[in-house]
């Protein structure tokens, strides 16, 4: 785990994509061009991650707010996609589980992310 990436917002499109993160990242690389120097290693912008999920589907905010534990209990449905940013940090929830460059499927509540508050909020429903 010492060796993660600052790419949760590639990272957590790409699972919503269900796609790979280096492929990805790559998306991220063609469509702006911040993204492009041979440095970048993954940090990006929510307004960067939301727009390419436009590109893929639906994407439409969610005004809910609170803890991630009680945003998923309370705002996602069982069989939801979300892009939402805890603090500074960007996390997808599919099925009400988060699956971000740290966790491939946690439980809401038991993830070092459950007590962060919720930022930003986005529902993803794939073209």
């Amino acid at each position: 785990m010492n060796n993660i990436k600052p790419n949760c917002g590639p990272a957590s499109v790409a699972h919503l994509l269900g796609e790979a993160v280096a492929v990805t990242m790559d998306r991220f690389r063609d469509q702006f061009k911040r993204y492009a120097g041979p440095r970048w290693q993954g940090y990006s912008y929510i307004k960067d991650c939301v727009s390419l999920l436009k590109r893929h589907g639906k994407v439409e905010e969610v005004a809910g707010r609170g803890s991630l534990k009680s945003f998923v209990e309370n705002h996602t449905t069982p069989t939801g996609e979300y892009l939402i940013r805890v603090g500074g940090h960007m996390i997808a929830i599919k099925n009400q589980r988060v699956f971000d460059n740290w966790f491939d499927g946690a439980d809401p509540a038991d993830c070092k992310w459950s007590r962060k508050r919720v930022t930003h909020a986005y529902k993803f429903k794939a073209a």
